[in-house]
């Protein structure tokens, strides 16, 4: 795999399960993240590493976070005497306890590898599943108080490390990688796209006649649990939103005249050309046939 290529969401999961499964222990997640290095990162870790200090490195791993890990955004905020970095999170999904303490303890190791010999310093960490049966393993691990059962994922970084120092600082390499990094950021789907990558991948499953959720999901990049709440987040289910693409799909084939009714509803993914008259006229209150009579006399 190239350093540079992200994998889609529901690889990484699928890969952790994978791991879990073979080694089923507790906190298994802060072992997975203890070999992590930058350089796993792609761009992103190198960039991190010619940054000249902590606080120049933060914003770094904010801006061009999407380039390595897309699925919950990560803020900063200050409270008393912290730096706060936190991971969005709705209660009604939750990615699962170890993809969740997989990617703290990560981000965590990176940071201390970064300013290695020093040492971050942290206050807490606070984490959204249920306290564990070993908390003081997570305890030992973050050197902190850590919570559990939290409605977001946050790490307090003590103020002072914000000055620690970066041995490999390089801000000559910094402004090209920048310049490399914006190029790749550029080139992802933009976050609202989500709707967009949906109807595309409707339009395909269509097109396959394989018009299930699951195959949807897939090709998306996204577990079907993870994709069926995201399209709650949108504000329609995923028989709404294929309905919505066959409607559309509808009034562009019924307009191209060397296409018959029964060849429409087979393109449209329909068993029976009857279910489609029936959706058809659920949609417009008239059948395709009367539809196409009257777009022709308008036309005409």
């Amino acid at each position: 795999m190239h350093e540079d290529k992200r994998i889609p969401f529901t690889e990484w999961l699928a890969m952790l399960k994978a791991i879990e499964q073979k080694y089923n222990r507790p906190s298994l997640g802060l072992e997975i993240a203890r070999y992590v290095q930058p350089s796993h990162l792609g761009i992103l870790g190198y960039i991190g590493l010619s940054c000249e200090s902590l606080y120049d490195a933060l914003p770094i791993f904010i801006k061009y976070q999407r380039l390595c890990y897309d699925f919950m955004q990560m803020g900063v905020s200050v409270e008393d005497e912290s730096l706060v970095v936190s991971w969005e999170f709705d209660a009604n999904f939750k990615a699962g306890k170890l993809a969740d303490e997989t990617m703290i303890a990560i981000f965590f190791n990176i940071v201390n590898t970064i300013v290695a010999p020093n040492v971050v310093k942290l206050n807490k960490v606070e984490f959204v599943f249920d306290r564990p049966k070993n908390p003081r393993t997570y305890e030992k691990y973050f050197d902190c108080n850590v919570e559990f059962s939290k409605n977001r994922t946050r790490m307090f970084f003590a103020k002072s490390n914000l000055e620690l120092p970066i041995n490999k600082a390089d801000p000559v390499l910094k402004r090209i990688l920048n310049r490399q990094a914006d190029i790749l950021l550029a080139e992802l789907p933009e976050v609202n796209s989500f709707d967009e990558l949906v109807q595309q991948n409707i339009i395909k499953a269509i097109h396959q006649g394989n018009i299930n959720i699951e195959y949807v999901s897939k090709k998306v990049g996204l577990p079907t649990r993870i994709f069926q709440y995201k399209l709650q987040k949108q504000g329609y289910t995923f028989k709404q939103r294929l309905n919505q693409v066959r409607k559309g799909l509808a009034l562009q084939y019924l307009e191209d005249r060397s296409l018959n009714i029964h060849e429409i509803s087979a393109l449209l993914a329909y068993n029976e050309q009857s279910s489609f008259n029936r959706a058809f006229k659920t949609w417009f209150g008239i059948s395709p046939v009367q539809w196409r009579k009257e777009y022709n006399l308008n036309k005409n």
